[in-house]
């Protein structure tokens, strides 16, 4: 399945989609949980509120330079 086809599912072939992918990372963004998954050509947001216990939303992308708040919450001092 490409980005495209992936923007295209309801809601509900979404999530059944990003839970076949691979989880990577997680963070807080506005309130909300943001994890990250990886399926085959592109990532994937997925937002929870975690009060309501509901995904708010899905933001597929390809491009790489959306990866950079995963990366910089997890630097380590040398």
């Amino acid at each position: 399945m490409t980005v495209y086809e992936f923007n295209a599912l309801d809601p509900n072939e979404k999530a059944e989609a990003v839970w076949r992918g691979t989880f990577l990372a997680e963070r807080l963004a506005d309130g909300l949980h943001v994890q990250l998954y990886s399926l085959p050509g592109y990532y994937v947001e997925v937002f929870y509120d975690q009060a309501a216990n509901q995904i708010t939303g899905f933001e597929a992308f390809t491009n790489k330079q959306l990866l950079a708040p995963y990366l910089a919450q997890n630097k380590f001092p040398i």
